[in-house]
């Protein structure tokens, strides 16, 4: 199956002066945006950034494999080889940002690719390695906004007020992509204008508060968002976004949620009619199950989780729980076993209302079919 890598293979010749922007290259960007490339001083070309950073990659030493290792690699090897095709070498980065913050528990990185002398491509980084990244990705189940989707807006806000440029693209891929699109929700009606398109990949949606403002509602309009076929992360909240389903490799939602597992034909992505039962199964009971908390019980899940994992593990990021696995699965195991018995029934508690939004889920699926064959039967009559 071809991906992003192939299509700088097939493209990279291609200057974007000869073949336009395109959906493909919204991936690719949002890709870049998840390597720390260092201090990058005004404007530097991909060009430059790529030859730097090959040179410290070179020297790196790594011992552990994972897979936050291996999909960072992977990364790394597109960009190899985007800094020296033709497509991608000249265009400029700048505008770098990346800020970690574990008291306000946020994470969030932004850079600005300037394509050509009319069209800037704004991306948000998704959620990293860090604990702190994921937990904020949960805050958002209850908690509007939350500190990194306002770091979006004044970011964006700040780029805006830079560039004069005719042709705006912001995008980001997972939490990336919901930043992107809460940061156009948040500019005012004349700065929203200037925004062409927003891509959200696979990102999450928001809570009702958000939804129902008039920023989000405006915004919708300018959103392109595409979901692997059994996307788990795109799908995660509501949004009123319309979605296009791409081809993805990957024997779950997870590893399909990985860009570079995304199938490219030219300059397209592959597309799907619909997303997966697996995927709508998996849709509605997250829907059901947090309909059923409210944002108190919401919020003392989420706060509780975190703390065993912090306790249990004493891991800053993913990659120092991979490397540890049995060790802290143990310890995560003896902590929930010791907790109080107040905050053991809520977690139990929380997790059997999961199981039965499932369980609810797959009843209503049964009677649905049964309807169906009734009405099939009675038709033929």
């Amino acid at each position: 199956m071809n991906n992003i890598i192939d299509y700088i293979d097939w493209r990279g010749d291609l200057t974007f002066k000869q073949s336009g922007f395109n959906e493909v290259d919204n991936m690719i960007f949002s890709q870049i945006s998840y390597l720390n490339l260092g201090v990058i001083k005004g404007e530097m070309s991909i060009e430059e950034l790529g030859q730097r950073y090959e040179k410290e990659i070179k020297n790196r030493n790594i011992t552990q494999s994972s897979y936050i290792t291996s999909l960072i690699t992977r990364i790394e090897k597109m960009f190899m080889k985007a800094y020296k095709s033709n497509r991608f070498k000249d265009v400029l980065v700048s505008d770098f940002v990346n800020k970690f913050d574990e008291i306000n528990e946020s994470q969030f990185s932004a850079m600005t690719f300037i394509i050509d002398e009319d069209t800037i491509y704004v991306a948000f980084r998704g959620t990293d390695d860090t604990i702190v990244g994921f937990k904020e990705n949960l805050n958002m189940s209850f908690s509007a906004p939350v500190p990194g989707q306002i770091d979006s807006v004044s970011y964006l806000r700040g780029i805006l007020n830079k560039y004069d440029k005719k042709n705006i693209i912001v995008g980001g891929h997972s939490k990336g992509g919901n930043f992107a699109v809460f940061a156009v929700s948040g500019l005012t009606q004349e700065e929203r204008d200037r925004i062409s398109i927003v891509y959200n990949n696979d990102g999450p949606g928001f809570t009702e508060k958000i939804l129902n403002s008039y920023g989000y509602k405006d915004t919708v309009k300018k959103v392109k968002k595409y979901l692997p076929k059994d996307s788990f992360v795109g799908i995660l909240m509501d949004d009123e976004e319309e979605y296009i389903v791409v081809n993805a490799s990957g024997a779950s939602g997870i590893l399909q949620h990985d860009g570079l597992n995304w199938e490219v034909r030219g300059s397209e992505f592959v597309k799907r009619k619909s997303i997966t039962e697996k995927s709508q199964f998996v849709d509605k009971t997250v829907k059901y199950w947090l309909e059923g908390l409210n944002k108190e019980q919401r919020e003392a899940f989420v706060d509780e989780l975190y703390r065993i994992v912090k306790k249990s593990t004493n891991a800053n990021c993913l990659n120092d729980i991979s490397e540890n696995r049995l060790s802290a699965t143990y310890n995560f195991i003896r902590k929930m076993t010791n907790m109080d018995n107040e905050k053991k029934d809520m977690m139990q508690d929380t997790v059997m209302r999961l199981i039965h939004s499932g369980s609810e889920v797959k009843k209503e699926k049964k009677e649905r079919k049964k309807v169906k064959r009734i009405f099939l039967s009675k038709s033929k009559l």
